[in-house]
């Protein structure tokens, strides 16, 4: 019997595909969150008069259902590569292709690839002709390869098949890895101040790429926020934790200051760093009205959505008041359209997404493995945080979307995989 037991468990460990003993309930709630996604991506575009366009000519459709057929393919993507990664069996990977685990579990190529993208965004804005500032919503760049929008270069787009792509979200994904094997492999360095210096410099340099490169400093704020409690879970010395984290705040807390002195009592339009002006429209909200009028449209859509909402497809401010509805500010139209009782219901369901993970990462003993569910836990968490107070007037605005719900591929695809890992881990804890 004990036999039979034995040669059971090790047909398991041979088989590179194994299903047993994954958390369904993070499956279910991705899911449920995608919903979210496609009933109010399709709410906020459903209204716009965009272009038709003829598909194969045989089907014809409008730029909203465009988009929504496309968040449609990015969600099955994301669910099916999700999939994937949970039932990959390890063990028999490191049994059967040993030489391409050696590869994927070496730190250098995730650094070299994350920085890479952004290495390649800032050669290509100095090829050919540059078109389309700031007032541009708008253009193809760089030979065809990247995608400006609003004055920024946060997309690489691949010419001749219309894919583009955000190497922030790609980056945020090949980092997790990348720092957990770093933290796995440094052993007790970070128990020094000098180790954990060294660990945020290095965590510093694809961060500062992201907002040189490509203009997108929330999406850099996300990257050093995950890598640092990535770091500040890892490191044995609480109380040196603490310091350096004080000393962070305390050096936000100056340039803040000195953003304000600098640019505060110019002229709105005499402002060429945009970044100042969000911080500006929070503090002072009455003195720079255009750059603070995305916020005071959201908080125009969560009041009028009161307790239980104005139904489906009932909003008011997405008709041309509340810029970005689909993507930064979907939950303030959730909030219009479902009130107080969605907004909450979509809290929840992070904070159990979230529960499950912090679970696994408890009961799981490779320090490698807990460290991947701490960073995705810390990008799921900062992002909602974020968002929600960004929505909320709690926090500067800034562009990040709400994990599984704002409109956007490269976002929603790369969520899922990082969910996949999770899976993943946990099904690798003993449960008693």
């Amino acid at each position: 019997m004990r036999e039979n037991v034995k040669a059971k468990k090790n047909t398991v460990k041979e088989k590179l595909l194994s299903g047993r003993e994954i958390d369904i309930s993070i499956i279910f709630i991705a899911i449920f969150l995608s919903v979210f996604c496609l009933v109010f991506v399709y709410s906020a575009l459903a209204f716009e008069e965009g272009a038709s366009k003829t598909i194969l000519k045989v089907l014809t459709l409008k730029s909203s259902d465009r988009t929504l057929i496309k968040t449609i393919v990015y969600i099955i993507v994301g669910i099916a590569g999700m999939t994937v990664f949970a039932l990959i069996n390890v063990d028999a990977l490191k049994k059967k292709v040993p030489a391409i685990m050696k590869i994927l579990t070496n730190p250098i190529p995730y650094y070299l690839i994350s920085c890479g993208m952004f290495a390649f965004i800032e050669v290509m804005k100095h090829v050919g002709n540059d078109v389309g500032g700031e007032s541009e919503k708008t253009a193809i760049v760089g030979a065809g390869w990247l995608l400006k929008a609003n004055g920024a270069y946060r997309w690489i787009r691949i010419p001749g098949l219309n894919i583009s792509f955000q190497p922030s979200e790609i980056a945020k994904f090949l980092l997790i890895i990348c720092f957990a094997l770093m933290i796995y492999n440094a052993g007790m360095s970070l128990e020094h101040v000098r180790g954990m210096i060294l660990y945020l410099a290095v965590a510093a340099i694809p961060a500062l790429m992201i907002f040189r490169c490509s203009s997108d400093m929330s999406s850099a704020i996300v990257m050093i926020g995950i890598l640092y409690i990535m770091m500040f879970v890892a490191a044995p010395n609480l109380k040196k934790s603490l310091i350096i984290t004080a000393a962070l705040a305390a050096l936000a807390f100056i340039l803040l200051i000195g953003v304000v002195a600098v640019y505060h009592g110019k002229e709105e339009s005499d402002i060429d760093f945009y970044q100042a002006k969000r911080v500006l429209a929070w503090l002072y909200p009455d003195e720079y009205p255009a750059s603070a009028d995305q916020t005071n449209q959201a908080l125009y859509a969560i009041g009028s959505g009161g307790y239980l909402g104005e139904g489906i497809g009932n909003s008011m401010q997405k008709i041309k008041k509340l810029p970005e509805a689909q993507n930064d500010m979907i939950f303030a139209l959730i909030c219009e359209e479902l009130g107080f009782a969605g907004g909450f219901i979509v809290i929840l369901l992070y904070f159990v997404l979230i529960f499950r993970m912090y679970m696994i990462a408890q009961n799981t003993d490779d320090l490698f493995k807990r460290m991947i569910v701490v960073g995705v836990i810390a990008h799921v968490g900062l992002q909602v945080i974020i968002n929600i107070c960004v929505v909320t007037r709690l926090f500067p605005n800034t562009g990040i979307p709400l994990p599984l719900i704002s409109s956007g591929g490269s976002s929603i695809l790369f969520m899922y995989l990082e969910l996949g890992l999770v899976l993943n881990i946990g099904k690798s804890i003993v449960r008693k």
